[in-house]
């Protein structure tokens, strides 16, 4: 199985470090929880639009051949400690080992294992996925995806500020 490398194993020993000291405190604080309510509903909404155009699908049999050009494993190193516990608050699994050799570490059959994705992950469209769900389609989910990593961006600014403010 594809193990992380040294600075993605720091990442995720980080992040769950983080969790457990900081997780609970976290899903208390109401504006965490005000905006990692709003995070999900957007990842869903994206989700749902990323499914309904077989984007989603599209990109998961991809990556699941290992013939992708967007999940590659460098991919994976690429997520930092505050990045991996938003997931974990948002109940992403980090897994130890990753499913497909060669690929991004959070890559499975299914798709991504992460519920909040960084910008290249949900930005990123392949020359045959801009062909197939048509250039209006695109335009709505790439809308879509702004809000999405800008709740995201305003989570983390929020989780840094508190974290920083319960250590000091």
């Amino acid at each position: 199985m594809n193990r992380p490398g040294g600075k993605l194993q720091k990442s995720i020993e980080e992040a769950l470090l983080l969790e457990e000291r900081f997780g609970a405190a976290c899903l208390h604080d109401p504006e965490s929880v005000r905006l990692l309510r709003r995070l999900r509903e957007e990842i869903r909404v994206t989700d749902a639009a990323m499914l309904q155009s077989g984007v989603a699908s599209a990109c998961a049999v991809c990556a699941a051949s290992g013939g992708g050009s967007c999940c590659f494993r460098e991919m994976g190193e690429d997520y930092g400690p505050m990045e991996l516990f938003m997931n974990l608050l948002l109940g992403s699994k980090l897994p130890q080992k990753g499913d497909l050799p060669g690929s991004c570490h959070f890559v499975g059959k299914n798709g991504c294992k992460l519920e909040a994705r960084q910008s290249f992950c949900l930005n990123y469209f392949c020359p045959d996925l801009k062909k197939s769900p048509g250039r209006e389609t695109l335009l709505g989910i790439q809308r879509l995806i702004g809000e999405q990593l800008l709740i995201g961006w305003e989570l983390e600014c929020v989780l840094t500020r508190f974290i920083k403010g319960t250590v000091n």
